[in-house]
Order: structure tokens, then C-alpha cells, then sequence
């Protein structure tokens, strides 16, 4: 009788009853884990779960790993695991959550850094939110969209000018290694800051496969200009598993949806979907998956279509909300025919592509007009702008190519030379440092300079200088231009006329012949040189003022000869001009606030009065310019702020003492003297005097400590004085 028994038999009978069981109420369908590794797990025993379903692995009593169901198969199931993946092992019981993939949404997520869980990882406790999102969803459909007519503007000439971008738009930035497409994300982060908020684009930016330092890094920056307020950095960095990195893009667009379907703007940045593709890439091998071209599956097409379709500007039906997308994409030796390029250049609206050899050779942002693009174009672009420098793009692809060509022949026609001088000028003013975003205004100022022919009888080197000049100069006298571009947004017959009246005073008051871009340079530079001999005992944070000058200068005998003669003492003349100096400069006592920007307005206050050609708010600009630039702050406890004006004999110190201690940088928390210079260029020989007897004072043994003490200005300027002639 047993051996008519089969096993077939037997296994059917299990099977009809297993298919006919129902759990009852409160039970939770579980299954075992029988296969693990490498962030993969495989469970069987979950016949109904559903894809994307999130599922909890118990690995102890009090510990459970979060996973993913990523492949449906037909007796098992595969499952992606989120952390902690070495800790799941076989056997381990994995439960059903009935709950797709989610993340956390709306205001609270603002100025945190978190994982693609929504976990915060910046130390500053939980997210505060009761709003959760699907981690995918479908992008929305062609009757809830509208046209991309609104600009979002990057604060990036060469951007907004020619390959300008729309709210709702996807442009994809891409290009070789160390080409500055980060830079480029984050300048355009840094540009949305608003102070309405109902005018506020969210920001989300996606670190995928980064390094956890570089990620750091980018927090300090934003936090120091003060855009995080408006920002959520999602991390996976390299650190993490492959299961957390492929989901980081898609949490974040979750997350941007909600400020888009709220009627608001939002930004997100994809940095970057090379490595996304390899992080999918790595999963699907170890899922066994077919792996086709380069050995990526045949969705990856599909892995980021079905993410940026997600962008979009809706209609007013549904809120007139955006989401922009900047997707960025990294190339080796500049292929952009490679595999994950092409298809997400496909998928987008548009490129910026930027080459290493225009990086190299000092054009930055280096991107490549002739293969850049933006679908949108003129549709997203401001009206003013669009009347400036419609033909700009075509005017620089055309001097490119004609320069090219022309390298090779001596003899130049003169529409020929004028068109390359024209094209090299046009090159010069879009060449913009990073971390410096512009306002569209100015922006279309300098272009309708550098267009109309304006910069022609300029040299070459003093276009950046004629353009941070005239920024300064429309800041003083140019806010009524820019409150009716504001309002009008294009060019009138009025506004017309009143921005080429502008540009007429701004060139009757530029005189670039007496100005030297790296004159703060040049003074200090000098200095930098005495200050490092062994003899002197000054402080070598005084090397912090150099910057820019080049090997000629300052391998220049007549200057070693010169600094020789200052430090040694002998030049009697200049020792007795500086005594008269600190004996009738201004010093103050301050201690209203910590705030360098309000010193710097109490400074330029003052010294506006003696500089005559100068308002304060110049005086404040040329200040900030100069701080901008490096930090004058010599040690945590003195600085020297300094800038040259225009003119002949004009020499001013004027030095303030702050008990509190005014912020500088991180470095210099609490200076306490401050020394605030200014003078004309044919002043250079007593400035590197001034502030090489200035840096010999601040170290006297005593100084801080009587500085500090002191009860009077008069002792202030006592303490000077016997400090320098104890030093001289």
C-alpha cells in the first residue's frame, strides 16, 4: 500500500490546498529569504506581492533591513535592500507592507540634507511632515500641461543670453570631467534666491555616487550664500549601496511634485545619471536581468524617460505649477555619440555641452555654442533679452569658425579684423567666476554694450573691469532704468533711450587707461614677498592678499629693490609720512553690530566724505568687491580692507576698534583692528609702506592686549604710534 504512494501525488494535493488558502483578518503574508548578496535578496513564499512594494527583513529581535521588490518572477520574488544588507541572511523572514515605495514631502524637507528614504542625515533631528509621495509616478498628461513660456533664469550669461531655460523645461548639462557642470547646477541655485516667496523656486539637488566630503562641501556653500532655506539635498553617495543610488532620482522628483502641484516652482538637479545608469546597471546584473548594449538591461532607455517626463509645466487648470529638470550627464574625451548620452539627450529639451578644451583655455562657463541647444529657445527667454542678443549665438559660432580658419593667414581685411575683434570682446564679457550669479538686468546691459560696439575701443583685458564698474555704477545711479525693466520686461522707445544715456555717463566716468584690474594685486603682491623674509617676524597670513599677479612682476628686480629699501627702514620720508598718517587718521570705537557688511556701510560712510569723486554706496561696492575677491582679514585679529580710486595725492586710512569683534570668515571670527585704506594708483610706493608697517604694529608682543584695553582714542592712536617705533 505505501508503495503505491507517489510523490507527484502528494505535491499536488499540497499545492490545491496551499491555492485554496485564505489568510484571515490582521495576518501579514511573509516569506523566507533563500538567497542573498551583494544588496540582492531573494524571497519566496510573497505570490501577491506587487511591484515596488517595500518589504521589511527581520535580521534580530529588534532590528529590521528595508527592501524593495524589484523583479517578479514565478516562483520567487527579487528584492533590492536599502542598508544595513550584510546583516540579512538566509532564512530570514521577510514581511509584506502592502506600501509601494514613499517619501516624505512638503516645506519641512526644506533646507535638510536626506537620504533617498527620506531619512535625515544632517544631524538636525526628524523631518517635520505628514505628506508622503509615491517614489514613481506617472508624469502628467498632455491636456495637463501648457507651453514652457516662463524663464528660469540662471544668473549665467552665456546661459540666459543663448541657451536660455523655461520652467518646465528639461536641459541637460553635459560634458567631460572637471568642465564645471556642478558648478553651473549650483550657480543657478544660488540665483533663485528670492525675497517673495510666492516668486520662490524650490531647489532639489540629487548627489548620486558622490563623495561624502563633496557633499559636505556643497552644504557649506550653500549654507555661506544663503540658499539653503530654499533647498533639500538628497544623498546617495558612493559610500551607499547600488539599491539607494538608483532610487535617489526619483524620491527627489516626488518630493519637487509637491511644490509643482501646489501651484508653486520647483528645481531638481540630477548630479549625475551616468552613475545612475550604473548603479541600475549593477542591480539588473545581479538580478539576473539580460543585460544587452555596454551591459546595461534593455529598459535603461525607459529607467530615465519615465523620470524626467515627469518635469513639466502644468496648466492653469491644474495650478500653473512647474518642475524644471537639469539633468546632468558625464562624457569620456568629449563622446557625446556614447550610449547613455544619446538617449538622454533624446529624452530632453535641449543640451549645454561644455569641452575641455574651452575650460582649459579660461572661457568659464566653457560651453560649446555650436552643439548646445534649448528646444524652448526665444519661447522661455525674457523679451529685453531676446531684443539684445537674439543673433549672439550665431555672431559667436560664426567668429569661432572664422578664427579658426583665419589662424593661418597674416594679411586681414578690415571687416574681416573687425569681426574678430568684435568676436574676441563678445568671448571676453561672457566669461563669468563661478559662484558669482548676475541679475538679467545687468546681464542685458553689458550685452547690448559688448553688441552695439560699445567695448570696441576697448583693450581686451579691461572688458571684465568696464564690467564690474558699470554693475557698480547701475547700482548707484541706474534704479529707475531697472524698476521700469521690471515692469516692462523688453525695450520701449523710453527705456531705450534711457539705458544708452546710461551707458554714455557710465563711459564719460570710466577711465580704464588709470585702472588695473589686479592693482590690489599688484600693491600687496609686493608686500606678500616681504612679509615671507625671514627677518621681518611678520605674519605669513599676509600671502592671503595674493592673488593674480603674474611670475614676471613679481620676479622683478626694481621691485626686490624696492621692498629691500622698505623693510630695511631707510627710507626716512615715507617713515615720517606714515607717523603723520596715524597721528590724523580717524579711529573709532564700534561696537553696533558683528556684521561686516554694516562695518563695511559705516566705513564707506565715512570715507565717502573725503573721496569726493565717490558716494558711499560706491565706496561700499568697492569694499565688498575687494573682500569678495580674499579676504582681507590678515589673522583672527586684524584686517586690512583696501581698495584704489581714481585720481592723484589721495591717500586715507581710517581705523576701527570692535571690543565684540567683527566676523570675517570662520578663520577670523573676532578681528579686532580694522584698517580701512584707500588711495590713488600713484600711491603704491607708501601703500606697500602703509600696510607693511601696519603688519609689523599688529604683532608687536603687546598689542592685543593694549588694543584691547585701551579706554580712549587717544590711547588707541598712543599704542600705534610707540608700536611703530619700536618695530621701525
Amino acid at each position: 500500500m505505501i508503495d503505491e504512494i507517489k510523490p507527484d501525488e502528494i505535491l499536488e494535493v499540497l499545492k490545491k490546498r496551499i491555492a485554496g488558502f485564505e489568510m484571515s483578518a490582521g495576518e501579514v503574508e511573509t516569506g523566507r529569504i533563500i538567497h542573498v548578496g551583494d544588496g540582492i535578496a531573494r524571497a519566496w513564499g510573497l505570490d501577491t506581492i506587487m511591484s515596488g512594494e517595500l518589504v521589511e527583513i527581520d535580521v534580530s529581535e529588534n532590528r529590521i533591513v528595508t527592501g524593495m521588490v524589484m523583479n517578479l518572477e514565478e516562483e520567487t520574488v527579487g528584492i533590492i535592500l536599502f542598508s544595513d544588507y550584510e546583516l540579512v541572511k538566509e532564512n530570514c523572514v521577510v514581511r509584506r507592507t502592502k506600501k509601494v515605495a514613499e517619501v516624505p514631502a512638503g516645506t519641512g524637507l526644506l533646507g535638510r540634507v536626506i537620504d533617498p528614504l527620506g531619512n535625515p542625515i544632517d544631524g538636525k533631528g526628524p523631518v517635520k511632515t505628514d505628506i508622503y509621495k509615491r517614489v514613481e509616478a506617472k508624469g502628467p498628461g498632455i491636456i495637463d500641461r501648457q507651453n514652457v513660456t516662463e524663464p528660469l533664469l540662471t544668473g549665467i550669461k552665456a546661459i540666459d543670453a543663448m541657451i536660455p531655460i523655461g520652467r518646465g523645461q528639461r536641459e541637460l548639462i553635459i560634458g567631460d570631467r572637471r568642465t564645471g557642470k556642478t558648478t553651473i547646477a549650483i550657480d543657478t541655485i544660488i540665483h533663485q534666491k528670492q525675497s517673495d516667496p510666492d516668486k520662490q523656486v524650490y531647489c532639489f539637488y540629487v548627489a548620486i555616487g558622490q563623495k561624502r566630503s563633496s557633499v559636505v562641501q556643497l552644504v557649506e556653500k550653500l549654507t555661506k550664500f544663503g540658499v539653503m532655506a530654499y533647498t533639500t539635498i538628497v544623498a546617495a553617495t558612493a559610500s551607499d549601496p547600488a539599491a539607494m543610488q538608483y532610487l535617489a532620482p526619483y524620491a527627489a522628483t516626488a518630493m519637487a511634485e509637491y511644490f509643482r502641484d501646489k501651484g508653486k516652482h520647483a528645481l531638481v538637479i540630477f548630479d549625475d545619471l551616468t552613475k545612475h545608469s550604473q548603479a541600475y546597471r549593477e542591480l539588473s546584473l545581479l538580478m539576473r536581468r539580460s543585460p544587452g548594449r555596454e551591459a546595461y538591461p534593455g529598459d535603461v532607455f525607459y529607467l530615465h524617460s519615465r523620470l524626467l517626463e515627469r518635469a513639466a509645466k502644468m496648466s492653469a487648470a491644474r495650478g500653473g505649477g512647474s518642475l524644471t529638470a537639469l539633468p546632468i550627464v558625464e562624457t569620456q574625451e568629449g563622446n557625446v555619440a556614447a550610449y547613455i548620452p544619446t538617449n538622454i539627450i533624446s529624452i530632453t529639451d535641449g543640451q549645454m555641452f561644455l569641452e575641455t578644451d574651452l575650460f582649459n583655455s579660461g572661457l568659464r562657463p566653457a560651453i560649446n555654442v555650436g552643439i548646445s541647444v534649448s528646444r524652448v529657445g526665444g519661447d522661455a527667454q525674457l523679451k529685453a533679452m531676446k531684443q539684445t542678443a537674439s543673433s549672439l549665438r550665431i555672431d559667436l559660432a560664426q567668429f569661432r569658425e572664422l578664427a579658426a580658419f583665419m589662424q593661418f593667414s597674416s594679411d586681414l581685411d578690415p571687416a574681416t579684423k573687425k569681426q574678430l575683434d568684435r568676436g574676441k570682446r563678445l568671448t571676453e564679457i561672457l566669461k563669468q567666476r563661478q559662484n558669482s550669479p548676475i541679475t538679467i538686468y545687468k546681464q542685458i546691459m553689458i550685452l547690448k554694450a559688448g553688441i552695439s560696439g560699445r567695448l570696441d575701443k576697448y583693450p581686451i583685458t579691461k572688458l571684465l573691469l568696464y564690467e564690474q564698474e558699470l554693475y557698480n555704477f547701475i547700482d548707484a545711479n541706474g534704479s529707475s532704468l531697472m524698476e521700469k525693466f521690471r515692469k516692462e520686461n523688453k525695450f520701449t522707445e523710453d527705456i531705450e533711450s534711457e539705458a544708452e544715456e546710461l551707458l554714455d555717463h557710465f563711459e564719460t566716468e570710466f577711465h580704464h587707461e588709470l585702472m588695473a584690474g589686479d592693482v590690489d594685486s599688484g600693491f600687496t603682491a609686493g608686500l606678500a614677498l616681504a612679509m615671507n623674509k625671514r627677518n621681518t617676524g611678520a605674519n605669513h597670513n599676509i600671502l592671503k592678499l595674493l592673488e593674480g599677479i603674474t611670475t614676471r612682476e613679481l620676479s622683478s628686480p626694481k621691485l626686490e629693490k624696492e621692498l629691500e629699501q622698505i623693510m630695511s627702514g631707510h627710507d626716512l620720508y615715507e617713515h615720517d609720512r606714515f607717523n603723520k598718517l596715524i597721528d590724523t587718521c580717524k579711529i573709532l570705537d564700534y561696537d553696533e553690530s558683528k556684521d561686516m557688511d554694516t562695518l563695511f556701510h559705516k566705513a564707506a560712510a565715512i570715507m565717502a566724505k573725503e573721496l569726493t569723486q565717490l558716494k558711499s554706496g560706491e565706496v561700499f561696492n568697492r569694499l565688498k568687491k575687494r573682500e569678495e575677491s580674499s579676504s582681507t582679514a590678515l589673522s583672527p585679529f586684524f584686517a586690512i580692507p583696501h581698495f584704489v580710486v581714481e585720481g592723484k595725492d589721495i591717500y586715507q586710512l581710517v581705523i576701527f576698534r570692535s571690543l565684540k569683534g567683527i566676523y570675517f570668515t570662520e578663520k577670523a571670527p573676532k578681528v579686532h583692528a580694522l584698517f580701512f585704506l584707500s588711495c590713488s594708483l600713484d600711491q603704491r610706493h607708501f601703500h606697500l609702506v602703509v600696510i607693511s608697517s601696519l603688519a609689523k604694529i599688529v604683532q608687536h608682543p603687546s598689542f592685543k592686549e593694549d588694543w584691547l584695553k585701551a579706554d580712549s582714542i587717544m590711547k588707541l592712536r598712543g599704542i600705534l604710534r610707540d608700536a611703530q617705533g619700536s618695530t621701525g
